[in-house]
């Protein structure tokens, strides 16, 4: 019987842990410029995938962007959209809030999803899905989108580790893994849509515009005890925004 092989995709159609040659052979046959490699165990093909593709040889002078793209500053899109969570105290009241830039200016706030019994995580994993699901609606129309966000457990957990888990049959080694079920639906979506948008690590309460402005909503979420994801029908002065209760 031939031993078990894991196929790590670094650039093609959708990166990430594969089980199956033929199932990774679909993903980088014909794609421009494709990285992968074959791996005899899985730990050694999430720690590959972690580090990112190898450096090509000195003569191809290429760099090759990790699948997740995480930075600290904002991309040149036409759409940018920032989430946060919230929780007071944690565990405990948690909200979510989500700022939506177009060509630099701030459009539109929303926040919500409001639980009882929440906690920090799962606020953000839940900012994050939102957000995803905005981006999946611009990208739609053609436009170019980032989406932003102050969790690295968030973005991990979907842009990252969800590969591995997911080639366990979403299992992990050491524990149960929280937050299973919105991780799932965020990682389905990122998967989807993840050649056109970039998720982008943004440093929490550093003055960063849009990130402020997500918390503030996501503080109103709990204040208000918001089930839905509303929109901010108020007006879209962010000095007076940024006055409200921070998390």
């Amino acid at each position: 019987m031939a031993k078990q092989k894991y196929y790590v995709v670094w650039t093609g159609k959708t990166p990430g842990i594969y089980t199956s040659w033929p199932e990774a052979e679909r993903l980088v046959k014909g794609f421009p410029d494709a990285r992968y490699k074959s791996y005899p165990t899985l730990a050694e093909a999430e720690s590959a995938y972690g580090r990112g593709a190898p450096a090509r040889p000195a003569a191809r002078k290429k760099t090759v962007a990790r699948p997740a793209r995480v930075a600290s500053a904002g991309p040149e899109a036409a759409v940018n959209i920032y989430c946060d969570g919230a929780c007071d105290p944690n565990p405990g009241r948690a909200g979510t809030g989500i700022a939506v830039y177009r060509d630099g200016a701030l459009a539109e706030l929303w926040y919500g999803l409001y639980d009882p019994a929440g906690t920090n995580n799962s606020a953000e994993l839940l900012g994050l899905l939102h957000a995803l699901e905005f981006a999946k609606a611009a990208i739609a129309k053609g436009q170019t989108v980032a989406v932003h966000c102050d969790s690295k457990y968030a973005i991990d957990c979907v842009t990252k580790w969800a590969f591995g888990w997911k080639a366990r049959n979403w299992t992990r080694k050491g524990g149960e893994i929280m937050n299973l079920e919105l991780i799932q639906r965020a990682h389905a979506l990122y998967v989807e849509i993840a050649n056109d948008v970039q998720v982008l690590h943004v440093r929490g309460h550093a003055g960063i515009e849009g990130n402020e402005l997500a918390d503030r909503m996501s503080m109103l979420a709990v204040a208000e005890k918001a089930r839905e994801l509303l929109p901010y029908t108020g007006a879209l002065a962010p000095a007076e925004l940024l006055a409200m209760r921070s998390g």
